[in-house]
């Protein structure tokens, strides 16, 4: 048994005019209201990003992410926008391109060119508190097999520029269009990780060590791992749900050497299947290379952390939410759900849109 590991997570959302909805280049004036340094600006003038204080369980995380939704959602509608819970938008392009104060980003836009156009789009990042680098390294090769299942839980991203991408989360393909993403090579030490960040950066393949878009990844900033393979979840819950699952296999990875096999292609593969299947489509089971459903990946992975969930009183809480979305569909699923009942987009972003206080579950479906 080990004791519960410290937890945070990053939510970015998109910002929309309420008559439009449509992306609206309104971060900037929604963010100078809010005195907390928790809320930052995004890569695009279309995005907010929210940063929780740092949690040992998931009651007070929820607090953190209700406190955040709601602080940005209130001030959005002060400017007469919607703060929305979407990978990416389903009216509109994800751009405009960066946001024009930050240097940073208008040099990433300098280089990379056409690339950074799509890139509003909006994720989930995990943190979880590890001792140092190289246990940073150790949970990053043991959490690499798992990712595809981390990812049909997550998927909430069928629709952008007003039509259906076929995909469950269109965002992980926008995103993966970066020179350095996806799922990451398994490295020795932290060492290795450091030289190749290096020489990644002395070659101008990227512009700097924060470029480094692995779906799990050492922070620069604290001492944690960072999981960041989910899309934004539209619901509270729904983000806990991928923190709990992720600290749980942090948490198995510091008491086991043990690591599923998975071959690189193998893995490549399996994370693209299910940005495009999503959890009831035809996905790909990383460690025995054959076809599999979206679910057979989140149970698989639920019983590879049952231990560490029992151990830090979170195995309940995510029995319950799995319950729930195999009855109601995962975000994608709804979003499409909510399309065919209405007709309409804009009723998606209505859907999608954060309410300035705690988000209660919607009822189940009939069937």
């Amino acid at each position: 048994m080990i004791a519960a590991l410290s937890m945070g997570v990053e939510e970015e959302y998109l910002v929309v005019d309420a008559v439009t909805r449509r992306p609206v280049a309104a971060a900037s004036s929604i963010l100078a209201g809010l005195s907390e340094e928790d809320f930052h600006p995004e890569f695009s003038a279309t995005q907010a990003e929210f940063s929780t204080r740092v949690c040992l369980d998931l009651g007070s995380l929820r607090r953190e992410l209700d406190r955040g939704r709601t602080s940005l959602a209130l001030a959005a509608r002060h400017h007469g926008a919607l703060l929305v819970a979407s990978g990416t938008p389903p009216l509109g392009r994800p751009g405009p391109p960066p946001v024009a104060s930050n240097a940073r980003y208008r040099h990433m836009a300098a280089v990379y060119g056409a690339l950074v156009e799509d890139q509003g789009v909006c994720g989930c990042h995990v943190h979880v508190g590890v001792p140092d680098p190289d246990h940073a390294i150790r949970a990053s090769n043991h959490i690499r097999p798992w990712l595809p299942a981390l990812l049909v839980l997550s998927a909430n991203s069928p629709f952008s520029d007003g039509r259906d991408t076929r995909h469950a989360s269109w965002r992980t393909s926008i995103w993966s269009r970066w020179p350095v993403c996806g799922v990451p090579p398994r490295f020795h030490s932290a060492a290795h990780y450091e030289d190749l960040v290096g020489r990644l950066v002395d070659a101008g393949v990227i512009i700097d060590p924060e470029m480094v878009y692995y779906y799990v990844r050492p922070s620069r900033h604290a001492p944690t791992v960072e999981v960041r393979i989910a899309d934004v979840a539209p619901t509270v819950d729904e983000a806990l749900l991928q923190a709990a699952l992720t600290r749980a296999l942090v948490s198995t990875a510091l008491i086991s050497s043990a690591e599923e096999p998975a071959p690189d292609a193998v893995l490549r593969a399996a994370c693209s299947r299910a940005a495009l299947a999503g959890l009831k489509g035809r996905c790909l089971d990383p460690a025995s290379g054959r076809p599999c459903t979206g679910w057979d990946l989140v149970d698989r992975l639920v019983a590879h952390v049952r231990l560490a969930l029992r151990d830090a009183g979170d195995l309940g809480f995510v029995e319950r939410r799995l319950s729930w979305l195999r009855r109601c569909g995962g975000g994608a699923t709804r979003q499409r759900r909510v399309l065919g009942e209405r007709g309409d987009l804009g009723a998606v972003v209505d859907h999608l849109a954060v309410v300035p206080s705690e988000r209660q579950w919607p009822t189940a479906p009939h069937t």
